[in-house]
C-alpha cells in the first residue's frame, strides 16, 4: 500500500504543477502576448482559472507534505543540515513568495477585474508583470526541485 501512496502522491504533486506552474508558463509565453489587446478575455481567462488554481494548491500542500516527510532527505521539522533541506527551503520561500505575489495581485490590486474596464491599458502591464513574476518563479521551483533529486 505503501508504494501505491507513494505513486499517487508523485502523480498528483506532478499534475498540480502542470495545473499550476503550466498556467503561468503558457499565459507569459502564449497567451499574454496574443490577447494583450483583449482584457476582457485575459480577464476571463484570470478567473476561470481561479477555483484550478486553489485546488491544485490544497493537492500541493496534502501531497508535498507527505512527501516530504517521507524522503529520507528530511532531518526533521527546521533542520536544515543537508543539502536537500537547503534547496526545500529555498524552493518553499519562493512558493510562498508566489502565493505573497497572488494575493497582492489579486486580492490587493485587483489586476483581473481591471482589465475588463473601459480602460484596461495599466492593468494588463500589472496582469502582465505578474504573470511573468510567477512563471520565473515557477521555473525556479522545477529547477530546485530538480536539483533536489541529486544525492
Amino acid at each position: 500500500m505503501s508504494q501505491i501512496l507513494v505513486s499517487l502522491s508523485v502523480w498528483l504533486h506532478a499534475l498540480a504543477t502542470v495545473v499550476f506552474i503550466g498556467h503561468y508558463f503558457l499565459l507569459a509565453v502564449i497567451y499574454l502576448p496574443v490577447l494583450s489587446k483583449n482584457g476582457a478575455a485575459l480577464s476571463e481567462i484570470s478567473k476561470r482559472s481561479r477555483s484550478w488554481l486553489y485546488a491544485s494548491m490544497v493537492v500541493f500542500l496534502v501531497t508535498g507534505t507527505y512527501l516530504m516527510v517521507i524522503d529520507t532527505g528530511y532531518l526533521g521539522f527546521m533542520n536544515f543540515g543537508n543539502f536537500w533541506g537547503i534547496v526545500m527551503l529555498v524552493k518553499h520561500l519562493i512558493l510562498l513568495g508566489m502565493m505573497a505575489l497572488g494575493f497582492w495581485y489579486n486580492a490587493i490590486l485587483r489586476v483581473g477585474q481591471l482589465m475588463s474596464s473601459n480602460n484596461p491599458e495599466q492593468a494588463i502591464l500589472r496582469f502582465r508583470k505578474y504573470v511573468n513574476l510567477m512563471a520565473v518563479c515557477g521555473v525556479l521551483v522545477l529547477l530546485l526541485t530538480a536539483l533536489a533529486q541529486v544525492e
